[in-house]
């Protein structure tokens, strides 16, 4: 018995965790697919620095900067969608996003949004390449994706919300990426001793 309820969470619980995923995509204000995030973070975090570590760990992240007032780091990416084959699957497009992160009071204010779909098709050299000048925004309802594809990429979408979320509280959270404060130097007279 222990071993068929063993299976059955072994089997259910990535199920579960995809349908968690497309559940953190909401509609803004905008009407625009956003993962949304608010937690709390420690005073004086160095933005470079989590510009840097995000571009490091965060799949598919092109470019990130820390704004001038250091309140604010927002960037863009793009991660590979594939269609799933017999086999293998194939490149069937790519999925940009972007990022923007801000500061105040000790929290700060994860938005990952702007989802749009960049459709590949094979050149003649026989590898997947981006069609030019075609980007398909994921609210847009167009022939190029279908319900079943759509739902594929909002659940990319949300693990790629949650993965920058656990990776923001993960530095905001540490003491060691709080900027060194202006600490005066200890003066010693080597006269007296």
């Amino acid at each position: 018995m222990k071993n068929l309820l063993l299976i059955y969470f072994v089997l259910c619980m990535p199920v579960a965790a995809c349908y968690a995923q497309k559940d953190s995509i909401v509609l803004n204000e905008n009407n625009k697919y956003t993962y949304f995030k608010v937690g709390s973070s420690l005073p004086g975090i160095n933005l470079s620095a989590l510009a840097a570590y995000l571009k490091k760990n965060l799949t598919g992240l092109q470019e990130i900067k820390a704004a001038t007032q250091e309140t604010e780091v927002s960037g863009r990416g793009g991660i590979l969608v594939f269609k799933k084959g017999l086999l293998t699957g194939q490149e069937e497009g790519r999925l940009d996003y972007t990022v923007k992160i801000d500061f105040k009071e000790s929290k700060y204010r994860l938005i990952v949004t702007n989802f749009e779909f960049i459709p590949y098709q094979r050149n003649r050299f026989g590898t997947f390449t981006a069609i030019d000048g075609v980007t398909v925004p994921l609210e847009k309802k167009d022939s190029r994706i279908g319900e079943k594809q759509l739902s594929l990429y909002l659940e990319r979408a949300g693990s790629l919300g949650i993965k920058a979320n656990e990776l923001v509280q993960d530095f905001v959270n540490n003491k060691t990426s709080i900027k060194p404060g202006n600490s005066e130097i200890k003066k010693v007279d080597t006269q007296k001793w």
